[in-house]
């Protein structure tokens, strides 16, 4: 489906609001990006962070302490990224969604400009007949 001038896709908008951004920079949010929801966000990080801490039990206490201070807790580990991984996955349906809306607001607009321009043609038209009939009847044009 075309495009309406009238009506600015959200991606253009979005594309306003990041446009002094640095490729560098887009670039760099891109790679933490696919870190956090491909490599931490996994089900290997899920194991690891959930089983590291019960392999170092029988070990001395200053391990037990630089694992705790190191790793947290497994949810920041693991479920953080996940999260994150979740949201993603929602802009991408937020996404589809505003691309569907920026089609039916186009298809809107157009339709109206159509209704206008016919609404204009009739409305000539019925100017014309008036002044026909006007012109028949002897009084001149309205």
């Amino acid at each position: 489906m075309s495009t309406h001038p009238h009506v600015p896709h959200p991606r253009d908008l979005l594309a306003e609001v990041t446009r002094g951004r640095t490729a560098f920079d887009r670039g760099h949010d891109a790679v933490l990006a696919w870190l956090a929801s491909h490599v931490l966000a996994s089900k290997l990080m899920f194991d690891v962070a959930l089983i590291a801490p019960l392999l170092v039990l029988p070990g001395p206490d200053s391990l037990k302490i630089t694992l705790g201070v190191i790793s947290g807790s497994w949810i920041q580990w693991w479920g953080l990224p996940a999260i994150q991984r979740s949201q993603v996955a929602a802009d991408a349906q937020r996404d589809a969604k505003a691309n569907a809306d920026h089609q039916a607001l186009s298809h809107v607009a157009a339709t109206g400009d159509s209704l206008m321009e016919g609404q204009a043609r009739i409305e000539a038209l019925l100017t014309r007949a008036l002044d026909q009939w006007a012109r028949r009847a002897g009084r001149g044009p309205t």
